[in-house]
């Protein structure tokens, strides 16, 4: 055991042990309940200009698109480079003793390589299928209705109680058309982005 381990950080398997560790660690907390799955998360655009004019860079966005980053959430795509490439090292390199740094370079490039496919190729079946999806977005939330909850909704102050598929969610808003009471029901006109607000406007013709 203690010989795996000294193998697994060592050069040149150490970047992937350590790369493994870290994404497992990130697992175990999930698990835990202390993070988000989707914290690291991040809405990267990866496409490429639609001017006609293509850039070195446009083309890395192609190649990372390629790799399916972008439509499989980033610490599942981590997980499956991290442990192929982990796998490739050990298995490769396990009887490499005091290498070069031209050997570590060759066999870290080899198993980023191998990574890379095997990454690829077990996430082309979850490509698009993983993505978090916010259940109430700005967009299907404007022309809904609501009801005014608190003793009424002005342009100044005003909460509202919103049916969703799940629980009604209780929203801040405020009235465009003056006073609404409480019990009346509005529809949502308006989002402010800033201030976290719907706007509002009542159905009394």
């Amino acid at each position: 055991m203690v010989e795996s381990l000294q193998t697994w950080f060592s050069w040149p398997t150490l970047p992937f042990s350590l790369l493994l560790s870290a994404v497992l660690a990130y697992w175990l907390v999930v698990i835990l309940g202390a993070l988000d799955v989707d914290m690291f998360d991040f809405d990267i655009d990866l496409d490429p200009g639609l001017d006609g004019h293509e850039s070195l860079f446009d083309w890395g966005l192609v190649g990372l698109r390629w790799l399916n980053l972008g439509d499989v959430p980033l610490m599942v795509w981590m997980s499956v480079f991290g442990l192929a490439a982990w796998l490739s090292s050990t298995m490769l390199d396990k009887g490499m003793t005091d290498p070069t740094a031209g050997e570590c370079v060759i066999s870290i490039l080899r198993s980023t390589g191998i990574g890379l496919v095997a990454a690829k190729l077990l996430t082309q079946p979850l490509k698009g299928k993983l993505k978090l999806v916010e259940p109430n977005p700005v967009e299907s939330m404007i022309g809904r209705t609501c009801v005014i909850t608190s003793s009424e909704a002005t342009p100044e102050h005003g909460r509202a109680s919103c049916q969703s598929d799940g629980a009604p969610l209780i929203l801040n808003v405020r009235s465009m058309d003056g006073p609404i009471a409480k019990g009346e029901t509005a529809e949502i006109v308006d989002y402010s982005q800033d201030q976290h607000l719907y706007y509002v406007r009542t159905m009394k013709s």
